[in-house]
């Protein structure tokens, strides 16, 4: 690109990413801001993939990337515009070239130094690399039925942690609703807008010959569960700094270990409470294989929260008396499923509390005999949280 364009002392000539971090790096000119013609570095270390800014805001930059596409970042066979959010941990520096005329850059350590122009937006269509004009304002969609956030996310061409980032309100990126609202960024430069996602899901391949990234179902995982996809969640959760969770591996059967990894890998993206309950969602899995979001950092807890001891599954079945079945029942209305009774909780076990017990574990992919009403060690520890 460089050379084409009769400026090669501009930019590294290398095919490593990270080779081009250095070059950068060692010329005093590598920053955390983006700046007007500016190489975007992406991954680990700036290692994995790049592009170049040729306008960026507040929150989002947008680039112009080869080797891309919308479902896969880093090894795709398209040269695209690509709109993606300044805060995703996708995003690792920026190169600055030494522009005869100056850089324009966000960076404010460099306001007021020579060669350097600071502007919080910038945009520079056909090289004007000092305008500040800023892109558009931001744009909304309403959320339409079977529209999930991966969908929209890939209709906007932007990863799923940036469509995140724009969306705070998402407090469960698994769950939206339609005639929710969604934030996208900005179509820049007279950008043609994209077409919302179709409503209808696209269909899911099943697990044993599941090769893309598609979501392979909740009813892959959760207890009971004994499939590949709970051996491919695992290694994507190894990746991503939750090895130390499994003491023998990954494995095709759910465990304990598999819940409390994704977990961590919830929490780790500033989810909670129902958004962190350890069963992965579509936006879970996506942020896994599409390697976005943020990595499980050391510190996160390796052992299940403290809950009440379960009193076993004796303490809950026709003609069981017992405190237990009131605990049991007081929680349920707590967490939203008091509709089932018509006089409240109480010590005796009755089809109320089956039913409610039920449309608990349905509400957390569970299904067959995983929702068959009836409390085990997992029931009770999410509805002891």
């Amino acid at each position: 690109m460089a050379l084409k364009a009769g400026v090669p002392s501009l930019y590294p000539r290398t095919a490593s990413c990270s080779n081009g971090v250095e070059w950068f790096r060692s010329r005093g000119r590598f920053s955390a801001y983006p700046a007007i013609g500016a190489q975007v570095f992406y991954g680990s270390g700036g290692g994995t993939h790049t592009g170049i800014v040729y306008a960026y805001d507040a929150s989002s930059i947008y680039t112009y990337e080869g080797n891309t596409s919308l479902s896969n970042d880093a090894n795709g066979n398209k040269v695209m515009k690509r709109v993606r959010s300044r805060r995703d941990s996708y995003v690792y520096g920026y190169g600055l070239p030494a522009f005869e005329e100056g850089v324009t850059t966000a960076d404010p350590s460099l306001k007021g130094r020579a060669g350097f122009t600071y502007a919080a937006t910038a945009s520079g269509p056909a090289g004007n690399s000092g305008s500040t004009n800023p892109p558009a304002s931001k744009r909304t969609v309403i959320v339409r039925a079977g529209q999930t956030i991966t969908a929209i996310a890939a209709a906007a061409g932007i990863s799923v942690a940036a469509l995140l980032s724009l969306n705070p309100s998402v407090t469960n990126p698994d769950q939206i609703r339609p005639g929710d609202t969604i934030t996208l960024p900005a179509v820049p430069d007279g950008g043609q807008e994209p077409q919302q996602p179709d409503p209808t899901p696209p269909p899911v391949s099943p697990p044993a010959s599941n090769s893309g990234n598609g979501f392979p179902g909740a009813d892959q995982f959760g207890p009971g569960a004994n499939n590949s996809s709970v051996t491919r969640l695992g290694e994507l959760l190894a990746q991503r700094g939750g090895s130390r969770f499994y003491q023998q591996g990954p494995g095709p059967r759910w465990g304990e270990a598999d819940r409390q990894a994704v977990k961590a890998f919830q929490e780790a993206q500033g989810w909670t409470s129902s958004s962190a309950d350890g069963i992965p969602g579509p936006t879970t899995w996506a942020l896994l294989t599409n390697h976005q979001g943020r990595d499980i950092p050391a510190s996160a807890a390796t052992k299940p929260t403290s809950t009440p001891t379960f009193p076993g599954i004796d303490k809950f079945r026709p003609g069981a008396n017992n405190v237990h079945v009131t605990t049991l029942g007081k929680q349920l209305v707590r967490k939203g499923y008091g509709r089932f009774y018509a006089v409240g909780p109480g010590p005796h076990w009755s089809e109320s509390d089956r039913r409610a017990v039920q449309a608990f574990q349905r509400a957390h992919g569970w299904s067959g005999t995983g929702a068959d009403g009836y409390p085990g060690p997992q029931t009770w520890s999410r509805l002891m949280r």
